[in-house]
């Protein structure tokens, strides 16, 4: 007689493989990675390249790629996870998941992934992803413990997925419109992870994490690479209503300069008054910047 299934056993550990994935972050990604993909294609015109097939394709190989990327980065980090009580919930450091589940998880995921969007997509979004996926893993995530600029590569890794839905759109990797929509989002990541360093700066002082805010404990300079890299975000985001010749161009640049203008403003309170408070309302508001954006591109057409 063979044993009952223990189901919540069952499905406790597939929210544990879940939780690797980091899902929040994965679907905020999947859905500038599906407006990239509606922008290139040109949705709705006559020779559109733009399918649900297509759409579905390259959602979830993207996701399972970004999911790999997670998954692995938090196999590395296992140890230095278990001493931050920010991570130490992690499947890893808690002990939920052994060390290789997670390993043959995350390298599965990612064959799985790069497959779907080879197939789906093509050569070039499956290219994109598993660059991405190195730059996370084996170049952004060792840096982490040996450098402050750390962040500056991380940022590629988190800009270039647009590039996947553009390319499986049928745009080029050249085109002005997917450069400049890789460079918003890379420039934003600055003021955001600014804000998270901040508030995390005990966490990584305990991991050995080298990031800004713990080589300069005041978080002067965090502040200024928040302003900076908010105030360069202001024109860079405008730059695609200017390669566009869609009627709601100007809709569009006057929607993302008032975020960006709260933008650049939360940051300029971070770096004035450095606490807390003002960490979590420049986070926010990046935070909200995201969407803001992403609808603005997809309804005004850009």
């Amino acid at each position: 007689m063979t044993a009952p299934v223990d189901r919540r056993g069952v499905l406790a550990k597939l929210g544990d493989y879940l939780e690797l994935t980091k899902p929040r972050i994965v679907a905020l990604e999947l859905v500038a990675i599906a407006i990239t993909l509606h922008v290139a294609t040109g949705y709705g015109a006559p020779g559109s390249r733009w399918s649900a097939a297509l759409l579905l394709g390259v959602a979830v190989g993207a996701s399972l790629v970004a999911g790999s990327a997670n998954a692995i980065n938090q196999w590395i980090e296992r140890e230095r996870d278990a001493v931050m009580p920010r991570t130490q919930g992690r499947p890893l450091p808690s002990g939920r998941l052994a060390p290789e589940e997670a390993l043959w998880f995350g390298l599965v995921t990612l064959a799985v992934g790069v497959s779907m969007l080879w197939t789906t997509g093509g050569v070039a979004p499956a290219a994109v992803a598993l660059g991405t996926w190195v730059v996370y893993v084996a170049i952004y995530t060792p840096l982490k413990t040996r450098t402050w600029l750390n962040t500056a590569v991380g940022a590629v890794s988190g800009a270039t997925p647009l590039w996947i839905g553009w390319t499986a759109g049928g745009g080029s990797l050249g085109d002005p419109i997917a450069l400049s929509l890789v460079a918003i989002m890379y420039v934003w990541q600055f003021p955001h992870f600014m804000a998270i360093a901040w508030l995390c700066r005990d966490d990584y002082d305990l991991a050995g994490y080298r990031m800004s805010t713990n080589l300069d404990p005041s978080g002067w300079w965090a502040g200024v690479q928040a302003v900076v890299g908010s105030a360069v975000l202001l024109p860079v985001s405008i730059a695609p209503a200017f390669y566009t010749q869609t009627p709601h161009a100007f809709a569009y640049a006057l929607t993302v300069a008032v975020a960006g203008a709260a933008m650049l403003a939360a940051s300029a309170y971070f770096l004035a008054d450095r606490n807390r408070r003002t960490a979590r309302r420049l986070m926010r508001v990046s935070l909200l910047y995201v969407p803001v954006w992403i609808i603005a591109l997809w309804l005004c057409g850009v």
